[in-house]
């Protein structure tokens, strides 16, 4: 269901507050209505949810409010995404899409927060900058920094955790998987103005430079790869090389990937609602790829 604020204002609290008491309905279809006319309503709806679902002992009634919520979340949120990827910029905004990514498990994120951290990253590799640093060197940099400094490493103790894809638990964790740390590699190479790019190999995402055939495997700390190193990885993996599979892929692409990562490590962990939850930004992106 998709919120619509013209539909808000016809909603009293008093009238709301009425809705939410028939979400107990021993009828399911009752309260499936019920849900979707909450969701309609939207934001306005929330803090009385919230509080609702706070002094609630009913376990079926507290499941039913947790659902509305994040319906109403969801719907926020897959706004936001359509506003970013229907927007007529050439390349749409990677790091907005993946907090936002992030915030559909994390609805209570605080997206200015990680980004502040992001660019004090930034900050303290622009000092060490020099003008004149080709961009070989300048990943060396970033290398040292991320990797060996802060710790970012492939988390290949639990490498399924869906936290492994949300950015801002890459940040805490310092752990992620290939495609979320590339990410986080990016967006420091954006501020910089490092000419890196994101590259969907099958099964490996990495980053490159755009300047020369220079490879970074992120899941592995950083190591430098050339075109050969990247042949021989996807002949291990059973794939026959193509040079197309190392050109640059767009930020909707990225989103994507990401976006199908979690669908499958939901499904695979038989959590039918999370995937189903995903999915639905998935086919927002995959309109617009």
């Amino acid at each position: 269901m998709k919120n619509h604020p013209s539909a808000c204002a016809e909603f009293s609290e008093s009238q709301i507050n009425a809705l939410i008491h028939l979400l107990s309905d021993q009828y399911i279809h009752i309260a499936q209505t019920i849900h979707d006319q909450l969701v309609v309503i939207g934001k306005p709806a929330l803090p009385l949810l919230i509080e609702e679902h706070g002094r609630q002992n009913n376990d079926t009634l507290q499941d039913r409010l947790s659902s509305v919520i994040a319906d109403i979340r969801l719907a926020d949120i897959e706004h936001s995404l359509k506003a970013l990827t229907t927007s007529p910029t050439e390349s749409h905004d990677l790091e907005t899409g993946a907090f936002l990514i992030a915030q559909a498990a994390y609805p209570d994120l605080d997206i200015q927060a990680y980004q502040r951290q992001i660019e004090d990253m930034a900050t303290i590799l622009k000092q060490r900058c020099e003008p004149s640093m080709a961009p070989r060197q300048a990943i060396q940099m970033i290398n040292q920094h991320l990797f060996h400094e802060l710790g970012f490493k492939g988390n290949t103790q639990d490498y399924y955790d869906p936290d492994n894809s949300f950015l801002h638990q890459v940040i805490d964790q310092r752990v992620g998987i290939p495609i979320s740390l590339c990410v986080l590699y990016l967006l420091i190479g954006q501020r910089l103005n490092v000419p890196v790019v994101g590259v969907g190999m099958p099964g490996h995402f990495i980053v490159r430079l755009q300047t020369e055939p220079v490879f970074i495997d992120c899941f592995n700390q950083g190591v430098i790869l050339s075109q050969q190193d990247c042949a021989k990885f996807l002949q291990d993996y059973g794939v026959d090389f193509d040079s197309h599979y190392l050109d640059p892929i767009s930020n909707e692409q990225i989103l994507a990937r990401m976006l199908r990562n979690l669908v499958a490590i939901y499904q695979k962990r038989d959590e039918s609602q999370q995937a189903e939850r995903f999915n639905r930004l998935l086919a927002i992106v995959e309109r617009d790829e």
